[in-house]
């Protein structure tokens, strides 16, 4: 907010020059409503009354639409429209992304300074974010085994991966997606995206079989949640120092059932899972050590599934990432599943309960790019 205050007279100069450019950007990107837009695009209005009556709507929606209008003010369709953009961020130590990864040294959210990965800081009256405006975002990572030597198939995996392309493509990122990798092939692949060039962000998916701190590769064999970390950490892959590195894994932990309880929490006193000291990762999970998570041949995990139905939901509502998997935990944890334990023989239901660890630094929002 404090961006578009104090630069609001260049900003109008600038943007008066194409009013009905940027009032149409402004609304695809929802930062103003259907009627809203109605009432800003007034036929005979002065393209300056115009854009000083957008200004003064964006700012009185508060900071998370003050943001995302500053995001859109930097994508490289408004900039070339409005070449004398770059003069606003100039002015702001930020600098515009391009349709390349970016590995500048300068960010769009801060009116005091920046660190030296393009990464806002020391911010003052604006929430602290990371920068979500290169195109593409970054590159997304799935990993799908389903055919394993000895372990079952993974029958609705494949709806998983489809889900999450379409999902992480939409939010702007260039997806992969590996097929049956052993832990030999997984742990390659992986250093070969830490030795990319990057965006943004990365994204990894890892969709398999696990046990107790591990994942497994379609040979059985392990790999440990540190091998997934280790090429990405900052002593590793230096254009995403500074930058969100965030892993959501499919798999179960452990071997036990989490039984239904009424109106008190179930603790689990089991050691937790390893997050590297480095800083900007998230690891989401979708079940805490030691137990199994659920999957449906037909229509997937109810984990991926979830996730990504609150991504579509919450990134253009500009919900930052916790909150979108504060809702996935509520959601997954109030679906039941019908089993046979092998010891009694009889039928019970079992819960199932996703868990996110971070060391994120900053508000995590995957912002959607203009379609």
């Amino acid at each position: 907010m404090q961006t578009l205050r104090e630069n609001k007279t260049l900003i109008t100069e600038i943007l008066s020059a194409d009013p009905e450019f940027i009032l149409q950007h402004v609304q695809q990107a929802k930062i103003v409503n259907q009627r809203e837009y109605n009432n800003l695009n007034v036929t005979g209005h002065p393209p300056e009354t115009i854009i000083i009556n957008l200004l003064d709507k964006v700012m009185n929606k508060g900071t998370e639409k003050c943001l995302d209008f500053v995001t859109l003010l930097q994508q490289p369709n408004i900039i070339d429209t409005y070449s004398r953009m770059e003069e606003v961020f100039s002015n702001n130590l930020t600098a515009p992304s391009d349709h390349t990864f970016s590995t500048g040294t300068r960010g769009p959210y801060t009116t005091s300074s920046t660190d030296t990965t393009g990464q806002a800081v020391g911010m003052s009256s604006e929430v602290c974010q990371y920068r979500m405006t290169s195109l593409p975002r970054g590159h997304c990572l799935i990993i799908n085994n389903v055919h394993f030597i000895q372990m079952g198939e993974r029958r609705g995996s494949d709806k998983d991966a489809e889900v999450l392309k379409d999902v992480f493509q939409w939010l702007g990122f260039k997806v992969t997606v590996l097929l049956d990798q052993t832990a030999v092939q997984a742990r390659e692949e992986l250093k070969r995206f830490g030795d990319e060039t990057h965006g943004d962000a990365f994204v990894c998916c890892v969709l398999s079989h696990g046990g107790k701190g591990v994942i497994y590769g379609t040979d059985d064999e392990p790999i440990s949640t540190n091998d997934l970390f280790s090429p990405f950490k900052g002593t590793n892959c230096s254009t995403l120092i500074g930058k969100p590195k965030a892993f959501f894994i499919q798999a179960c932990r452990g071997k036990d059932t989490q039984d239904r309880v009424q109106l008190e929490a179930d603790e689990n006193p089991g050691h937790q899972i390893y997050i590297p000291a480095d800083a900007d990762f998230l690891f989401a999970m979708a079940t805490v050590e030691d137990y199994y998570s659920f999957r449906i041949p037909t229509s997937g995990s109810w984990f991926i599934q979830t996730l990504c139905k609150q991504l579509k939901q919450g990134c253009p509502r500009g919900d930052d990432i916790l909150t979108i998997l504060t809702q996935v935990n509520r959601d997954v944890s109030q679906m039941d599943d019908r089993y046979r334990d092998k010891k009694s023989g009889e039928y019970k239901r079992a819960k199932q309960m996703p868990e996110p660890k971070y060391t994120l630094t900053k508000r995590l929002v995957f912002t959607v790019p203009p379609q």
